[in-house]
């Protein structure tokens, strides 16, 4: 059989165009791989920057005004002998001068021996603290914030206050250490500080939810309605309590995002709840 001139010669030229094809489409690739590289070494750097940034400001920059009570002398025991034993030694936040820098704080939450040590904050949605600290630069760590819907006295039922789950074990970041039966023994408690009065919260419950579907009620309908859903608490806290909770007490939820390692869903939150005691 003969082959035409034309024809012999299309098998290399073919060849020729589909390694250049190859080439661009190898060269594109490489370019691709490459933005996105940079982009996400940009992203990781900004990430750091930002996370540093925030850091340095929860670790220098808020003025914690610590006004000392009087020590009081314990009462005469016994035989009428005064005893000379004080009550331990406590501080309560000056609000007066946090609040000069920090006008929206409303509360100070405090977790002895954790990194938990922030003023609250309260705006006028759930989204500005999310990304602004309290003296509202804005950041990715973002503040400690109480729900708007809450009165800043914290006199309702059910208080809300939330905080962003850092990989550092930063502002809510700890929470998840709840998982833990033990640390929740040797962390069962709470301060939390305000203008008006100084609480404790005693911690009972902790929980996961998938917050697409579920957010916990605002308020009870009546006592049996807060009963069942306290029974429900804890069933499904991830540690165990004994702390007795009433009707009449206030509740407070302190809302993060899941971590990966307790649940995939990106809309998963941990809920730690616990009741207001006066101190």
């Amino acid at each position: 059989m003969s082959v035409s001139p034309s024809a012999e010669g299309a098998g290399p030229k073919t060849n020729r165009n589909k390694n250049k094809m190859q080439l661009r489409v190898l060269y594109a690739l490489l370019g691709i791989s490459c933005a996105l590289i940079v982009a996400f070494a940009a992203g990781l750097a900004l990430e750091i920057y930002t996370n540093r940034q925030g850091q340095s400001f929860y670790e220098s920059a808020p003025p914690v005004a610590y006004k000392p009570r009087p020590a009081v002398t314990a009462p005469a025991t016994g035989g009428g002998t005064p005893s000379s034993a004080e009550d331990e030694y406590t501080s309560f936040i000056d609000f007066e001068t946090v609040c000069q820098h920090y006008p929206d704080t409303v509360a100070w939450l405090q977790s002895a021996g954790t990194v938990i040590n922030y003023p609250v904050m309260k705006g006028s949605d759930n989204e500005y603290y999310l990304g602004h600290l309290p003296d509202k630069t804005s950041n990715r760590i973002g503040s400690i914030f109480l729900d708007f819907r809450n009165q800043a006295d914290f006199s309702e039922q059910n208080i809300f206050i939330y905080g962003h789950n850092m990989a550092s074990g930063d502002m809510f970041g700890s929470l998840a250490n709840y998982v833990n039966q033990s640390y929740y023994e040797q962390n069962f408690s709470m301060y939390l500080f305000t203008p008006t009065a100084d609480y404790s919260i005693h911690l009972f419950a902790g929980y996961i939810v998938d917050s697409a579907y579920e957010v916990p009620p605002m308020s009870f309908r009546d006592q049996s309605d807060f009963e069942q859903y306290i029974s429900e608490l804890n069933s499904r806290s991830v540690f165990k309590s004994d702390v007795p909770v009433s009707y009449d007490d206030r509740l407070v939820f302190l809302c993060t995002c899941t971590p990966s390692s307790l649940m995939a869903s990106s809309s998963g939150r941990f809920v730690l709840v616990g009741k207001l005691v006066l101190e």
